[in-house]
């Protein structure tokens, strides 16, 4: 049977539970690791994500699926990164800038892709990622029997060294309200509808770039 959470239930389930004084209930969508702090970040390169074995394995019927997918995912990191109160050079850019040197892009190599980026951009660090999962849901935004599923993983390194400074984790499947009501109220539209996988991507890029380590 097709399942809907119900908006109204989760909106008085949510105000419940901070009223009871329990945020500290919900959880953190992005694990983290932090490094050594390094200098104040004004400036960071986005080089273009790469899919991991697994998400290839996944799209195998349509070749071109796993990079299309790790493409928008990349997208919506770089523009949520732009909001941010840094500079931003977006992954067309650098991927231009490796290519007029007639390089690869070095989705992999943070030290090649941090030291031209520091050169040719005079970025302070470089931004990585690796896409894992990407599946979209089956049903419709009422109901679903297989909901979306994006899992990512971004590390950014200090530039032009490039020192490990953050890696930041989203693995996210959508849930029920039923079956976790502190995970859903928290979906974009409090757990009302069903996210389309694009949604899920873009919002676990959000979060994703408000804990990047950035700034003066």
């Amino acid at each position: 049977m097709l399942r809907s959470p119900p908006a109204r239930l989760s909106l008085v389930f949510v105000l419940l539970a901070l009223a009871a004084g329990c945020s500290t209930w919900f959880p953190d969508f992005v694990e983290e690791q932090r490094f050594e702090k390094g200098s104040p970040i004004a400036c960071v390169a986005v080089v273009p994500f790469y899919p991991s074995a697994a998400l290839s394995r996944q799209a195998s019927e349509s070749p071109g699926s796993a990079w299309e997918a790790t493409a928008l995912v990349t997208r919506f990191v770089t523009e949520e990164l732009s909001r941010r109160s840094v500079k931003v050079i977006p992954p067309d850019d650098v991927q231009l800038a490796f290519e007029g040197q007639g390089l690869v892009t070095p989705r992999s190599a943070p030290e090649a892709a941090a030291l031209l980026a520091a050169k040719q951009f005079g970025a302070d660090a470089v931004l990585l990622g690796e896409v894992r999962r990407y599946r979209e849901r089956e049903g419709s935004s009422y109901g679903s029997l297989k909901p979306a599923s994006v899992e990512f993983q971004v590390t950014l390194y200090s530039a032009p060294d490039g020192t490990k400074v953050w890696i930041g984790h989203f693995d996210q499947t959508q849930t029920s309200l039923t079956s976790n009501l502190f995970d859903t109220a928290r979906y974009p539209g409090g757990g009302s509808r069903w996210l389309t996988v694009a949604e899920l991507a873009q919002w676990g890029a959000q979060l994703v770039a408000d804990k990047l380590p950035l700034g003066r």
